[in-house]
């Protein structure tokens, strides 16, 4: 008898177990190829024609990408906010996913002659396609993780953090190579630049990226095979026929004899307040500044700095995610809603937004920027931002999963895309306009 009870303990964990290796493997296909290629940022500028204007631009063609969920908005709309748009979307979105990293190994350093300048239009175009199925990743993965018991929300932002993290740390493996100041062939008064290349190339870097997605794909497919056949949403839910996932994923406690089940969505939860409302317009707000703005100039904030401080501090805003996601899980009370702490935690972001946005339009002379505690200042506030509205992510994710299910969920992801494309579309102009100064790397500047 006890070593059956035994045998059921451990059979109980393994299926645990699987349950959160799907749902972090999961949430990993979400934004990992983007973030894949923000990181590569600090190798590829020196290397294509666009040098740090290859932010803003890179900026706006992933928020173009935009139209990814407008088109998935019409779609629901047409079908009367049914879910049977979900499934085929996160197909397509791994099906790009997968292909597009492997075809960019090979064509991001080709250069194409438009409107008199050399301009790397591959690397745009593909990481527009590759933006496209991650923005949409937002209105779609989302609500099909709202198909599941509430208790997995958590885990799968655990997997969404991990599409920041494991960039990272091939990035902290990759290494950005380092640069020395040589003369010139031409005339040796001049000092120019040279790069020494990384510990592994770019293309080994996107063939990672590539791989990392397969795996998510596999895990996506395990979830999706294992749902209930019906995904229409009903007032008085029945229990539902036990299916395979309940075989690899179901969880019986010991004590209390709990299940994670399936749960069909309740109309009934998804009703909008004041507050609900009030709160979308702060995740569209720090969307814009998250999201959009601060990707888009952190060439121009950071590389004045120097490349080590532009390519490590970008490594560590990918790693406030997963950090900040690790947090929640283990004390889950700090990340309660309350519209004081909300409004408190968005203006102190905003003012930490504020000197980056500074130190950007100052360049090449950034504050401090001839200081050695100058990179340290800038680096600070450049986490800072990342802690504070990662926390505000998923203390709003909850709330909205909690109070207002599939359709707030929806919405979050929505406004979270209006915001990323206002801000770079805000960047991109004021780049256009050349707001925005260079630092050469060999150049002397008078900054006092």
């Amino acid at each position: 008898m006890e070593g059956h009870k035994k045998s059921t303990t451990q059979t109980t964990k393994s299926r645990k177990i699987i349950g959160y290796v799907l749902f972090l493997l999961f949430g990993i296909g979400t934004w990992l190829n983007l973030n894949g290629i923000w990181i590569e940022l600090p190798l590829l500028i020196p290397r294509l024609s666009e040098g740090w204007g290859l932010s803003p631009q890179l900026g706006m063609a992933s928020n173009i990408a935009n139209i990814g969920p407008v088109i998935i908005a019409l779609i629901r709309y047409i079908i009367g906010e049914s879910s049977a748009y979900e499934v085929p979307s996160i197909c397509v979105i791994y099906t790009v996913g997968i292909t597009v990293p492997i075809i960019l190994s090979f064509t991001w350093f080709k250069q194409v002659y438009i409107f008199g300048t050399n301009r790397s239009l591959y690397l745009l175009v593909l990481g527009f396609f590759l933006a496209l199925v991650n923005c949409t990743s937002s209105v779609t993965y989302l609500p099909f993780v709202n198909r599941f018991d509430p208790k997995w929300l958590n885990i799968y932002f655990g997997g969404e953090s991990l599409s920041s993290l494991l960039p990272a740390i091939l990035g902290l493996l990759q290494g950005v190579g380092k640069s020395d100041c040589i003369p010139s062939p031409t005339n040796p008064l001049i000092l120019i630049e040279k790069t020494y290349p990384p510990r592994f190339s770019i293309e080994v870097y996107l063939s990672c990226l590539s791989v990392l997605m397969c795996l998510s794909f596999i895990a996506f497919l395990l979830l999706w095979k294992t749902q209930p056949k019906s995904n229409k949403p009903v007032k008085n839910p029945e229990p539902v026929e036990e299916t395979l996932l309940d075989e690899i994923i179901k969880v019986e406690t010991v004590h209390t004899n709990e299940e994670i089940k399936i749960e069909v969505v309740n109309t009934n939860d998804e009703k909008f307040t004041k507050k609900t409302i009030a709160y979308l317009v702060i995740i569209l707000w720090t969307s814009i500044l998250l999201i959009g703005c601060i990707p888009s100039i952190n060439s121009f904030s950071l590389n004045p700095y120097g490349a080590a401080t532009f390519h490590y501090v970008i490594i560590i805003c990918q790693c406030c995610y997963p950090l900040v996601s690790f947090i929640s899980t283990l004390y889950p009370q700090l990340f309660t809603v309350t519209m004081v702490r909300i409004i408190i935690s968005t203006i102190l972001g905003t003012l930490a937004f504020i000197y980056i946005m500074l130190t950007a339009f100052l360049s090449p002379c950034s504050p401090f920027v001839d200081e050695d505690y100058g990179k340290y200042i800038v680096a600070i506030m450049w986490i800072f931002v990342y802690l504070i509205f990662y926390y505000e992510r998923i203390a709003l994710g909850n709330y909205m999963n909690s109070t207002s299910g599939h359709r707030g969920l929806f919405w979050y992801g929505l406004l979270t895309q209006a915001g990323a494309f206002t801000g770079a579309v805000l960047i991109f102009t004021l780049n256009a306009y050349g707001i925005f100064k260079e630092r050469s790397f060999c150049g002397t500047y008078h900054c006092s």
